[in-house]
């Protein structure tokens, strides 16, 4: 789950640039992950590197 995680820092670290230009804190910002063709093995990984919104 390397991959995963490699991928959450990513967007993580993209929420928190976008929200630094447009004035905002990045803690107003909800990140949810996309599960709907994922593997709950898949979704209980993210969930175990802390998302806690999934649609």
């Amino acid at each position: 789950m390397k991959g995963l995680e490699a991928n959450l820092r990513s967007v993580q670290g993209r929420i928190v640039s976008a929200a630094s230009r447009a004035g905002r804190d990045p803690d107003e910002i909800t990140l949810v992950a996309v599960t709907k063709t994922r593997s709950p093995t898949i979704i209980r990984a993210a969930y175990d590197l802390g998302l806690r919104h999934f649609g």
